[in-house]
């Protein structure tokens, strides 16, 4: 219907039902029927609203025909209708005591219209309170942009700053859909106006879930969270060309799709996002349904409108427009006072570890104390005994073979206790982080086989090393390892056995290693655990009757790391492998 005479001929109902279900611009028309007395009427102010509404034609009969009066927001700016959220009409009375008139206006589905009459000039009131309720709208959004400005000024922080650039956008939204921009700013640029209007309108989604990303950045949400945000900006990006090139029944479309799976696409990954707090969580999910309640009711409130109630959208809108904000708002606010609370926990605890390092450095200092003065005052001892054996055992008689075994077993014993202390001393310098590293160029077979004639087991080992295998590293610390290896070994292996010993060069990320490998028989029920093998005094429960420390292997694993290197420990096929790689 787009002729004057048949909107005059059709039934009016009294409430409103969408147009279409593509949200495509459609004429809509208005019966506008006032009735008045005459004498006490001067004329009537016809509002229509809002201000963004493209094109309006309010038709009134005179005494020869119809006339008619545009207005919209395609018009310039300087037009005798134009005003603050909406368009102005003056209509004198007709001769009758029923006014009728009929406004045709192009708008979307999805667009709510406005339609109020009162007398003129007495409407002045209805105009003041008009103008409030945009003003208020503005200021308290002007009012949280402030707020937002001083607290980023104060504490910077992305979600702050990405909520200031949101609040700015919603403040020019309401500029330019009430008109305020166009009438003040670029009154004969209407074009423009329309364009800000719609693409901030687009953009106020886009923000939306720029700052909702902002409270989830610390957190590991959904693999498919990313993805959903990128596909409602490019929803936007797309929303915003197509109203360039004129066409918005598609963007509407897409907008409102946007507009209703945004709120439930956050919540769902919150819902989903593992270590957040229990309060920030149910503040999130709270804040996101309380917007996707206003979402839907003011959406409702334009297509089901509620009965002699036409300001209920509007009331709704700008519920939505300022309480939205201030949910964020607080959001940010408890985000804040959570992130001080666990910055005030954090350092509590590092306080209370700072505190536990300093006992514990001064127990280690007390136990380094302790054990450099057992070792200074057993060795002096130790090396009395060791001159005394010597002296007895030359006016002791050689073919007395009880006597000879008395002495040997006394050798022996000073000389585990001698290694024990070593060893002591040994594990203190580790601990002390003050082991110097000199390398040099060592001949791997050769160096072995000198550590074997000084442990005289050369009938007990096997090697498979080739001739010219060079390694560059520290000469005393690989002694130590393999001797403390080939000792343990030997320890605990049966006595017709033999130790196995290979070694191979290797390349492991762009770098040469050698990997030296030890292996020797043991039984099942002496195999070392291997989760407990390289701990400092390990010793297994059936070898505790056997001679030994405990740190010969909690010593060969940190000397393999002081070196760049690593070793491990298997067992396989009853035999006990220790796997050494280190830099070759």
């Amino acid at each position: 219907m787009n002729s004057l005479k048949d909107a005059t001929q059709c039934h009016y109902g009294s409430q409103y039902s969408p147009l279409n279900s593509n949200f495509g611009e459609s004429a809509r028309w208005i019966r506008i029927q006032i009735q008045s007395d005459r004498a006490n009427t001067e004329s009537f102010a016809i509002r229509v609203g809002p201000y963004f509404l493209k094109e309006i034609e309010l038709f009134r009969l005179t005494a020869k025909a119809w006339i008619s009066e545009q207005a919209g927001s395609r018009l310039s700016g300087s037009q005798l209708h134009g005003n603050i959220g909406g368009y102005l009409f003056l209509m004198p009375p007709s001769p009758e005591n029923m006014n009728t008139y009929y406004l045709k206006v192009r708008a979307s589905s999805l667009t709510h219209i406005a339609v109020s009459a009162h007398p003129w000039p007495n409407s002045n009131l209805r105009s003041s309170e008009h103008l409030l309720g945009i003003g208020a709208q503005i200021g308290i959004l002007i009012a949280i942009f402030a707020f937002s400005l001083v607290s980023l000024g104060l504490s910077p922080s992305t979600v702050m700053a990405r909520f200031s650039v949101s609040v700015a956008n919603l403040i020019l939204c309401l500029l330019s859909g009430s008109g305020i921009l166009a009438i003040y700013l670029f009154p004969q640029e209407p074009l423009l106006n329309e364009l800000i209007f719609n693409w901030a309108l687009c953009l106020r989604l886009g923000l939306w879930i720029w700052v909702s990303q902002a409270f989830l950045t610390t957190y590991k949400t959904p693999n498919w969270y990313k993805t959903s945000c990128w596909a409602i900006f490019c929803l936007v990006g797309i929303s915003m060309m197509l109203i360039g090139i004129g066409k918005s029944n598609i963007s509407n479309g897409l907008m409102l799709t946007g507009i209703i799976l945004a709120p439930i696409i956050q919540i769902i990954a919150i819902i989903n996002t593992p270590n957040m707090r229990r309060s920030f969580q149910t503040a999130l999910i709270s804040g996101f349904c309380i917007s996707i309640i206003l979402i839907i009711l003011a959406i409702l409130a334009v297509l089901f409108p509620i009965q002699n109630n036409s300001q209920a959208p509007i009331y709704l809108s700008r519920l939505a427009d300022f309480v939205n904000p201030l949910v964020m708002l607080s959001i940010i606010v408890f985000q804040n006072r959570l992130v001080r609370t666990e910055l005030t926990e954090v350092k509590t605890a590092l306080t209370e570890t700072q505190l536990r390092s300093e006992y514990e450095g001064k127990l280690l200092k007390d136990r380094r104390t302790l054990i450099d003065m057992l070792a200074h005052e057993l060795k002096n001892p130790l090396a009395s005994i060791g001159l005394a054996i010597d002296s007895l055992s030359q006016s002791i008689d050689t073919n007395n073979a009880h006597d000879q075994r008395r002495l040997k077993n006394i050798n022996r014993s000073i000389l585990n206790m001698d290694g024990i202390i070593e060893r002591c001393n040994l594990m203190n310098l580790i601990d002390q982080k003050s082991l110097p590293l000199s390398s040099s160029e060592i001949y791997l077979r050769t160096f072995i086989c000198e550590t074997i004639e000084n442990l005289h087991c050369d009938q007990q080992v096997y090697i498979d090393i080739p001739n010219d295998l060079i390694i560059n590293t520290d000469p005393q610390f690989l002694q130590i390892i393999l001797s403390n290896l080939i000792e343990n070994g030997l320890k605990y292996s049966p006595t017709s056995c033999k130790l196995r010993i290979v070694a191979r060069p290797f390349t492991a990320d762009h770098h040469r290693h050698i990997r030296i490998t030890i292996s020797n028989p043991v039984q099942q029920d002496l195999a070392p655990d291997p989760q407990s093998v390289f701990q400092r005094f390990y010793r297994h429960p059936l070898a505790q009757k056997t001679r030994g420390s405990g740190l010969g292997l909690y010593i060969c694993k940190e000397l393999c790391t002081l070196l760049g290197g690593q070793i491990e420990y298997q067992y396989i096929n009853n035999e006990a492998i220790f796997v050494i790689e280190l830099p070759q």
